[in-house]
């Protein structure tokens, strides 16, 4: 009793230091929106719900749409359930019933089932031994959504033991690469996705694969080749390679000689004994060929995948190899009429074991790296999802995701976004694993990464950013793909940051009613660019620095190369397509872009992104907002930042269908950075964990002076809200015409700290 004393008394001494030092516990328990709040979004989505009865299809210009109103687009946010065995699995019915009902209210309008194979493998013994409850929780689940009018996307295989019995211990496992050349693997990934999907939901009387609410089939999880062999390449790979090279070259001394002798000893195409290169490597001709068989291996592999789903009746659509950004892997994605990517910004080296290391970088101040990656992923002529993408936790900058990607998708039109994962948690007391505080990858006990989910309705699913004005699109040939660059990296930077200014995708092919949808194209190592309806060029001068680095590029040799990719040359780079989006009219005169001021304003005026003082705001009618690293004065159109004593991200959107100007009932923003109570690292720099911490999460305290202009300013109220959306603290607001005042403190509320509050006119 004593020793628990001690524990009890050291853990108000730690939350009491922690509060002192600007961090204060959160008091809500439950998360559950209350119906009517200012939290609740159920208006967004068709009300009364009706049910799922027709496919999602993609429409001749690549959105997606009701196959009964293929003319009308339609744009998803989903939620990434977060059912797999280390988030709880599975639910019963009255909690699966609870998490639809949260899901209508948050505005999500599709699901995506994650690691399904692996929650119904969990403890069992002999394979495809699926656990009884979890399979008939999975069901009514999906029947609960269709019914409630939410369609979901599945895996047709997550984990890489698929459906083996003891998490395959006892035989070589290693699915994702075994399905390219294992007949064993092809077999059992035919039998995994039949047995899931194949069978009847006994809660709809129809198979999941016949059922209209099945909106997609990711054929298997993250299985690109170039991640999947990122450790260590299969020998039996050597083989098919092999094949595939010797159509190409009657031997190994045309091999060699294509290669510029790059053949180690003992390597032969006639013994098939051709490995591969390592993933650091960069241009050569045999990572050219590398890449090609990895293509045309990929495009096999989905095909019989496909055709096996085909014959169990399926019609929907499918996609794959959802997470590497390079040129090859690209044109690996071409063969589907669905797109879909992965991306994420500064991730835990180990999860959140004793030494995991988390970079405490800005993703604003690298120009929105991971938000143009993901943009330079979308085709022309095909759906876009990015079922994944985050800035994880423990990165104190994740605040900047919650503005921004939301409003890029947006203002890019991409059809389905996905913060991942595990987005709606009903409680910090809920019954499975990681709900109880903070991890990496799990969005519903993260106040900052739930602030981003709640922008995410009102910004992208909305539509409160309105879409770019004009598209350029990347000309993507195999050419470029596999001789310029086969190396596994990104798409020049100079040609990803034009997504921040307008809109974006690859062209890798011809596709019906796709010409329409873009105004010009640009080349890999062009600086001009061609308008698509007169096919005139427009170009912008070629500056000093560009073409030393152009000279350094061509003669230098490797040394050339850091030059040429040194800032200032890329630099120049971007200004230069810049000057050129501005002469062919796809930039307004009075855009303010600059690159070398790190200055990105996008061709509608909504979004700026300013690089080199990492801040980020965008301006609509609906919604205005900020994310700053720096506390200064800042005036949006609406929204005015007074002042604030640390960094933050605040954002107000009207609630009421009537713009900023003259709503009577607005939610208010605040997010700063969140961390589990006793969390400790090994640095100042807080990179490297020591421990985890506990509950309750703490939210960083955050003092900010704001004034909002409306036309109702004289009867406007503001109140605290806890995270369900329910009323607290009355704050104190002064009044100037049409100018409301106010200051937010959220170490002071009574109700303790929050992300939200509501502006209104109504008590």
């Amino acid at each position: 009793m004593k020793k628990q004393m001690v524990m009890m008394l050291a853990g108000v001494v730690l939350l009491s230091a922690q509060a002192a030092d600007g961090w204060r516990p959160l008091r809500d328990n439950s998360l559950m929106v209350a119906p009517g709040s200012v939290l609740d979004f159920s208006d967004l989505l068709p009300t009364p719900p009706a049910p799922v009865t027709e496919r999602l299809v993609v429409t001749p210009g690549g959105q997606l749409a009701r196959a009964g109103s293929p003319s009308r687009p339609q744009r998803f946010l989903m939620a990434s359930a977060g059912f797999d065995p280390a988030t709880g699995a599975f639910p019963d019915r009255m909690t699966t019933d609870l998490y639809v009902k949260q899901l209508r209210m948050r505005g999500y309008n599709m699901l995506r089932l994650h690691f399904t194979d692996a929650s119904l493998m969990a403890g069992r013994q002999a394979d495809f031994d699926f656990n009884p409850t979890q399979l008939d929780r999975m069901h009514y689940l999906l029947a609960a959504l269709k019914k409630a009018g939410i369609y979901y996307i599945v895996d047709g295989m997550t984990a890489d033991t698929g459906g083996y019995g003891n998490n395959g211990m006892t035989r070589p496992v290693s699915l994702k690469q075994r399905v390219y050349y294992d007949p064993e693997a092809q077999a059992h990934w035919k039998k995994l996705v039949e047995k899931i999907y194949g069978t009847v939901n006994p809660y709809t009387g129809i198979s999941t694969l016949a059922d209209p609410a099945l909106a997609g089939i990711i054929l298997v999880n993250e299985g690109g080749l170039e991640f999947v062999t990122r450790g260590r390449v299969a020998d039996e790979l050597r083989e098919p390679f092999a094949a595939w090279l010797q159509k190409k070259y009657p031997g190994s001394g045309a091999l060699s000689k294509a290669w510029k002798s790059d053949l180690a000893a003992g390597e032969a195409l006639e013994a098939k004994s051709v490995g591969f290169l390592k993933q650091s490597a960069w241009n050569s001709p045999r990572m050219a060929d590398t890449q090609q068989f990895y293509v045309a291996l990929q495009k096999s592999t989905a095909d019989w995948m496909t055709q096996h789903l085909r014959q169990l009746g399926y019609q929907g659509l499918v996609t794959a190899y959802d997470n590497w950004p390079s040129p090859a892997a690209h044109l690996a994605r071409a063969q589907f009429d669905w797109v879909d990517l992965h991306a994420y910004f500064s991730e835990p080296s180990k999860f959140v074991s004793p030494g995991s290391v988390m970079r405490q970088d800005s993703m604003i101040g690298e120009g929105g790296r991971y938000i143009t990656e993901l943009a330079t992923g979308k085709q022309l002529g095909r759906a876009y999802s990015v079922s994944e993408y985050g800035q994880v936790f423990w990165n104190r900058y994740r605040r900047e995701s919650a503005l921004a990607l939301p409003a890029y998708a947006a203002f890019q039109e991409w059809d389905v976004i996905a913060q991942h994962n595990a987005p709606v948690t009903l409680s910090y007391a809920e019954r499975g694993g990681r709900k109880d505080r903070i991890y990496p990858f799990m969005v519903g006990p993260d106040p900052v990464a739930r602030a981003g989910e709640t922008l995410a309705a009102l910004l992208y699913l909305r539509g409160d950013v309105a879409p770019a004005k004009s598209t350029v699109a990347f000309q993507l040939t195999p050419s470029y793909a596999f001789e310029d660059n086969p190396f596994y990296g990104n798409l020049a930077i100079d040609v990803a940051r034009m997504a921040l200014v307008t809109g974006f995708a690859l062209d890798t092919g011809a596709r019906a009613g796709a010409t329409a949808r873009y105004e010009a194209s640009i080349k890999p190592g062009v600086g001009s660019i061609v308008l698509s309806g007169s096919n005139k060029t427009v170009d912008a001068p070629a500056s000093v620095t560009e073409k030393l680095g152009a000279l350094a590029r061509d003669y230098g040799g490797k040394l050339g190369d850091k030059v040429d990719n040194s800032r200032p040359a890329i630099l120049a780079r971007i200004s230069r397509r810049l000057a050129a989006l501005r002469a062919g009219g796809l930039l307004p005169a009075a855009n303010t872009s600059d690159a070398m001021q790190g200055i990105y304003q996008s061709d509608t005026g909504q979004l700026l992104m300013e690089v080199q003082r990492r801040r980020f705001s965008v301006t609509t009618p609906h919604t205005e907002g900020v994310v700053f690293d720096t506390p200064e004065p800042q005036t949006l159109r609406q929204l005015s930042v007074q002042e604030a004593d640390g960094p933050a991200m605040v954002a107000v959107s009207s609630v009421d269908t009537q713009p900023l100007a003259s709503s009577q009932r607005m939610l208010l923003v605040l997010a700063t950075d969140a961390r589990n109570s006793g969390m400790r690292f090994e640095d100042a720099a807080e990179t490297t964990l020591r421990e985890l911490g506990t509950g309750p999460v703490l939210l960083q305290s955050r003092r900010i002076k704001l004034t909002l202009d409306n036309a109702n300013a004289a009867k406007l109220k503001v109140y605290a809200v806890d995270l369900r959306g329910q009323r607290g603290d009355l704050i104190p607001t002064t009044r100037d015409g049409q100018r409301l005042t106010f200051t937010l403190d959220t170490g002071a509320l009574t109700q303790g700290p929050t992300t939200y509050f509501e502006i209104t006119s109504k008590d």
